[in-house]
């Protein structure tokens, strides 16, 4: 049965130790071809948008860039926004991750940073697609350095089953398809949270592979990992969580933060899906709610 206790948190300012610059060890770490390379960009309602851009990269303590190879609404938000967030997370033990906070400062559509991302390992090969624009970015501060755990991933997800099942919804609504099921419902995909910092209004963005679907309207997620940063999450804030499969499919779920509540025992925070967005080329977009379309007008009558 549902524990009708509910923890009630401040905003914790979870960023008061970050600094405003990156040191060379930070800017050397974005550098790996292979990791994982998260932009939180902020959509037209004022909500978090997450994207994975391979191709981005601090080129200076004070700068980070980045290519744009396909459409997304990210580089529509960002113009219009400016505010807006990284994670990068390597996939090598030791794994780390860095957050950092940036500016987007202007568009370039040539120059060397523009070569040196076709040229580059993760573009060498593509033959369909090239880096065609650089967007360049101030940052405006970062975290340190912060290791990431496999045993508190492990021990998340084993108590995130023991109790997920006390917290279902009774909507009996399927907002999730096949491929969002088989995302949020595997428990070693990896998946992460973004949520506006109440405190200036920039994205941050949390590693969190324990987070599962308790039933198709609803994620939740244990503190195992990353405490102080996701209780840093005001309730009632609107949130978004990108996850996705070992096979590269990905989707951006979108949805109210309802808070936490202790489920058999365990403390979970809950996400209410209101938004489900395909991260996947070729046609990145929402996919819940259907877009209503308009049957074609074939016939008409003009009015005598």
């Amino acid at each position: 049965m549902q524990c009708k206790e509910v923890m009630k948190l401040e905003n914790l300012n979870i960023t008061s130790n970050w600094k405003n610059e990156l040191s060379r060890e930070m800017q050397e770490f974005t550098h790996a071809p292979m990791m994982v390379k998260l932009v939180s960009t902020i959509d037209e309602k004022g909500w978090p948008h997450l994207t994975f851009i391979v191709t981005n990269r601090a080129k200076s303590s004070k700068q980070i860039v980045w290519g744009q190879f396909l459409h997304g609404n990210s580089k529509e938000y960002i113009q219009k926004r400016p505010k807006h967030g990284y994670l990068y997370m390597s996939i090598e033990k030791p794994m780390q991750m860095l957050q950092i906070k940036a500016n987007f400062k202007e568009i370039r559509k040539e120059g060397e940073d523009i070569d040196f991302f076709n040229t580059s390992k993760e573009m060498r090969y593509a033959t369909v697609m090239n880096v065609w624009r650089v967007f360049y970015n101030d940052v405006i501060s970062a975290s340190p350095l912060q290791d990431v755990s496999i045993g508190k991933v492990l021990k998340g997800i084993i108590l995130n089953k023991i109790a997920k099942g006390a917290a279902k919804s009774n909507s009996k609504e399927v907002r999730l398809d096949k491929f969002g099921r088989q995302i949020f419902t595997g428990a070693m995909n990896p998946k992460f949270i973004a949520f506006l910092d109440p405190h200036d209004g920039y994205p941050i963005v949390i590693p969190c592979f324990q987070l599962l679907a308790a039933d198709y309207t609803k994620l939740v997620f244990p503190l195992t990992m990353y405490e102080s940063q996701l209780k840093a999450i005001p309730e009632n804030a609107k949130v978004a969580v990108y996850g996705m499969t070992m096979e590269f499919i990905a989707q951006v779920v979108k949805g109210t933060f309802l808070g936490f509540k202790k489920y058999r025992g365990v403390t979970l925070g809950s996400i209410n899906i209101e938004e489900v967005y395909n991260g996947t080329p070729p046609l990145p977009g929402k996919i819940y709610p259907e877009l209503e379309v308009l049957p074609e007008i074939t016939e008409f009558t003009m009015p005598s």
